[in-house]
Order: C-alpha cells, then structure tokens, then sequence
C-alpha cells in the first residue's frame, strides 16, 4: 500500500520586512492518506467544486454555513483514522531557531529553512501517528514552492534522519491539479489565519481537530 504525504506551507520563508511584504507568520501542514483512502478524499473535494461551480483554485476554506458543511466529512475521515493530519507554526518576529533572520544561527538561508521547518512538522507528525510497516512513504510538496534542486536538497537532508521513515518518494506537483494539495494549501491557510488573529468565525472550533504545534521556541 502507498501512503501518501501532501505538505503546503503557509507565509513566505523570509524575515519580517520592514515594508511589510513578508509575512509575520509562517505555517507547514501534513496530510496523510493510503492510498486505499485517497479517492474517497478526492471525490469529496471534487463533488464539493462541482456542486459549487468552483472551477478554479481555492486557497481559502468556504465561508459561513459551507464551512461546517465542507469540513464535517473531513473531520471525519480524521476521526476514523483514515486521514491523519498535522501542522506547525512559528511567529517570526520572536522565533529563535536557525536560518531565518541575519541574526540567526547559520545567518538567513530560506531554502535551508524551509528544509528545517519540514524536518519539524515531520517529526511532530511521526511522532503522531507511528508508521505502518511495509507501507510505500510518499511526500508531495507544492510545485510552487518547491523547485527540482530544493528537492534534490531535501532528500539529502533527510536521508541520515533516524527520526524520520524511509521516503520511497520525495516529489511535487501543481496544486491548481492536485485538488489533495489546494485541500491542505487551504489548511494551513486557515491555521496562519487563526494565528494572525484573522480566523472566520466559527473556523477555531472546528479546527480543534487538528494537532498543532507551536514551534517558535525551537
């Protein structure tokens, strides 16, 4: 069985601009469903766009009464164990881990610190939910974020990691296709959101389902 791995960010991996182009936050969010599980997920998300006429990329969760609508399968398959969700964050301006600010540990190197922040959420998801033996582990990033040498990179860093379970496959792909990824794009999304102070009403409570971690204090 394959067990996939869908990973989008939310907030850009730069320091806090003093023109305030760069986000203040910075969001990484996990979705893992088996293969098994997978169209189940999508037909969700696909029946929802059709029903909607959605016939471009949503970055944001519905609005209002669709909101719990939208979410309540989700939540759901969550509860059942058949989808297994994660998610970190960090507030840049008191973040005191590497790789972010010229100050930082190792100076600023956004690629360096995008592979760190994935190397957290990770290991907080593992840490979660234990890996199934035999399983085929594949991770999907974003295309957007992520170009073929950040990829190359990252399965680098990640090889000696005994935290981490053998990835068969490290890759990426559009979300504009992927309805998986606009799913978890839309996620964390909501997640820097609520951390921003610009959550919708109603979207905390209903987000409850979801592990977050706090990793600003690294």
């Amino acid at each position: 069985m394959v067990t996939y791995l869908f990973i989008d960010e939310s907030g850009d991996p730069g320091d806090i601009a003093y023109d305030g182009s760069n986000s203040k936050h910075y969001a990484e969010l996990a979705l893992q469903v088996n293969s098994s599980e997978l169209g189940r997920l999508c037909e969700h998300v696909t029946n929802w766009r059709y029903i909607k006429g959605i016939f471009r990329e949503y970055k944001k969760l519905p609005g209002g009464k669709d909101l719990h609508r939208f979410l309540s399968p989700i939540i759901e398959l969550h509860q059942e164990g058949l989808i297994k969700c994660s998610c970190v964050y960090l507030d840049k301006y008191t973040y005191n881990g590497p790789y972010l600010k010229t100050t930082s540990y190792h100076k600023s190197n956004p690629l360096k610190f995008r592979n760190f922040i994935h190397r957290k959420l990770l290991e907080w998801h593992f840490s979660l939910y234990p890996v199934i033996a035999d399983n085929i582990m594949k991770i999907i990033f974003d295309r957007f974020e992520m170009s073929a040498d950040a990829i190359d990179h990252l399965k680098i860093y990640f090889r000696d990691n005994w935290n981490l379970p053998k990835f068969k496959y490290i890759t990426h792909a559009d979300s504009t296709y992927c309805e998986t990824l606009q799913l978890t794009g839309q996620l964390v999304n909501a997640i820097k959101d609520f951390k921003c102070g610009g959550m919708p009403q109603g979207l905390e409570q209903i987000l409850k389902f979801l592990p977050i971690k706090d990793i600003t204090k690294t």
